[in-house]
C-alpha cells in the first residue's frame, strides 16, 4: 500500500486520521493479528471514500504543495494575487508579471505551519527593459518518525517537499499610453523526498509549467500618477505529466484588480482547480483582498478565500526604498493556521529609473523652447529622446508639431522671398 503524506490537508483531514486511528484501535483488540493488515486497509479505504465524497478534492492530486505561495503580500491577499503582480511573490501567483516589476528582487520567506511543520523560500527577478526573468525555489519539510503495527519506532527522518521555478516574461506592444501585454511562463521541477529509513522506493521527482497573461490600464482613476490603476491577469497554473497516476494540482486563475486611490487597493481572483476525474463546481473557490496605505511607507493588509473550507488573512507590510517586509497571519476557520514573515531587498532598477528622469527633464527643456518659438533647438532635442526612447509618444506627437511648425516658417519664408523678388 502507497500512502502519500500530505501535509496540506484540512481539518476535515485532521477528522480522518481520527476515524482511521479509532478504527485501528478497535481491530487491534477485535481481530487476530493475522487479519489485522487486511481489516485495516478495508477500514482505511472506507474512511477515505467516505472524505472523498465530501470533500470533493482529496486524493486526486499529486504534490498538492505546488499551490502555496511563496509568503508576503500574497498570502496577506489570501491568494488573489493574479492581477496585483506587482512585487516578487508574481514569480507564482503569475508568472507574466516578471516583466513589468519595477525592481531587481531578492526575496526570502518564512512560513510557520502547524507544530513542526514550516516551509522556507528564497527567490531572485530582475528585468530588462521589457524582458522579466527570476528562479525561486521552496521547501517544505516534516521530521517524522515511522511506527510499524505495534508502535515501535523502525526509523525517522525528514520528509521534504521542494519547487524549483525557473521564469521568463516579456511584455510586448508596451508604449508610453498602452502598459503592454506581458506573456509569462515557468518550468517547475518539484521533488518529494521520504528517506529510505522511514519507507523504501516513496520518493518522486516531476516536472510541471505554469503560463499567464497580464495587462493593465486606466479606469476611473482619482489620482494623479504615473501608474495604471486596473489590471486583468490569466494564469494556468502546474500543467505537467501525471505521477504514479496521479496528476499534479493543475489550476486556472482569473483575476481583476483596481485602486481606485493611491491608497487603496482591492483584489478578486476566481480559481478553478481542475479535477481530471470528474469535473465540479465544487473546484470552484473565490479570493479576495485589499491594501490600504495608511502612511507613505506602511499598510494593512485583508484577505478571504471563499470555499469548502473558507479562510481569512491579516498582515502588514513595510515598504521601504530599499527593502520591503511582511508579516501575515492566516487563521483560518477550520484549517490549519499559518503565519507567514518575509523580506525583500531591492537591488536597484539597471537604471531605468535615472533614464527616465533624463528623458522627462529632456522633454521640459524641449516644451520650453517650443513655447519660446526655437523650434529647430525643440526639434533636434526630441529626437534626441526618441533616439533614447522609440516608445516615448509625448516626444513623438511633439515632434509631428514642432516640424508642423518649421514647414509653416518655410512656406512663409518662400511667400517673403517671393514678394521681395517681385518688389524689385
Amino acid at each position: 500500500m502507497r500512502v502519500y503524506y500530505n501535509v496540506m490537508g484540512t481539518s476535515m483531514k485532521k477528522l480522518k486520521i481520527l476515524f482511521i486511528n479509532i478504527f485501528l484501535i478497535t481491530n487491534l483488540f477485535v481481530f487476530a493479528e493475522t487479519d489485522f493488515e487486511n481489516n485495516f486497509l478495508q477500514t482505511y479505504l472506507n474512511v477515505e471514500n467516505f472524505f472523498l465524497k465530501i470533500g470533493g478534492d482529496y486524493g486526486t492530486t499529486f504534490f498538492p504543495f505546488l499551490n502555496t505561495g511563496y509568503g508576503g503580500r500574497q498570502v496577506g491577499f489570501s491568494g488573489a494575487f493574479t492581477a496585483v503582480a506587482d512585487d516578487i511573490s508574481t514569480l507564482e501567483s503569475n508568472p507574466a508579471g516578471t516583466a513589468s516589476l519595477n525592481f531587481t528582487e531578492l526575496f526570502f520567506s518564512h512560513n510557520k505551519l502547524m507544530g513542526d511543520v514550516n516551509y522556507n523560500t528564497i527567490a531572485y527577478t530582475m528585468r530588462f527593459n521589457n524582458l522579466g526573468l527570476g528562479i525561486g525555489t521552496r521547501m517544505l519539510y516534516i521530521p517524522f518518525t515511522h511506527y510499524d503495527k505495534f508502535g515501535i519506532d523502525v526509523g525517522s527522518g525528514i520528509i521534504n517537499y521542494t519547487v524549483i521555478t525557473l521564469n521568463g516574461s516579456y511584455n510586448f506592444l508596451k508604449s508610453y499610453d498602452f502598459f503592454g501585454l506581458s506573456v509569462g511562463g515557468n518550468i517547475k521541477l518539484y521533488i518529494y523526498g521520504v528517506p529510505d529509513s522511514i519507507a523504501l522506493n516513496q520518493s518522486r521527482v516531476n516536472v510541471a509549467f505554469d503560463i499567464g497573461i497580464l495587462t493593465k490600464f486606466n479606469f476611473l482613476k482619482a489620482y494623479k500618477k504615473n501608474e495604471k490603476n486596473f489590471s486583468i491577469g490569466l494564469a494556468l497554473k502546474n500543467i505537467g505529466p501525471f505521477t504514479d497516476g496521479e496528476p499534479p494540482p493543475t489550476k486556472i486563475s482569473v483575476g481583476l484588480a483596481y485602486k481606485p486611490i493611491e491608497q487603496l487597493l482591492m483584489s478578486v481572483d476566481l480559481d478553478y482547480l481542475i479535477n481530471y476525474s470528474e469535473l465540479t463546481y465544487k473546484n470552484w473557490s473565490v479570493s479576495s483582498g485589499m491594501e490600504w496605505y495608511f502612511t507613505k511607507y506602511s499598510s494593512l493588509i485583508l484577505g478571504f478565500v471563499v470555499k469548502s473550507n473558507p479562510s481569512f488573512s491579516l498582515g502588514f507590510n513595510l515598504n521601504f526604498d530599499d527593502f520591503t517586509i511582511s508579516a501575515i497571519y492566516n487563521p483560518d476557520f477550520v484549517d490549519l493556521a499559518r503565519f507567514s514573515i518575509s523580506a525583500s531587498l531591492k537591488l536597484g532598477d539597471l537604471g531605468r529609473g535615472k533614464n527616465e528622469l533624463i528623458i522627462k527633464k529632456m522633454y521640459s527643456v524641449a516644451l520650453h523652447l517650443m513655447n519660446s518659438g526655437n523650434y529647430q533647438e525643440a526639434k533636434e532635442i526630441l529626437e534626441k529622446i526618441i533616439e533614447k526612447e522609440p516608445n516615448f509618444s509625448p516626444a513623438k506627437k511633439s515632434l509631428k508639431n514642432v516640424q508642423r511648425q518649421l514647414d509653416i516658417q518655410d512656406n512663409l519664408n518662400e511667400v517673403i522671398k517671393s514678394q521681395r523678388e517681385l518688389t524689385y
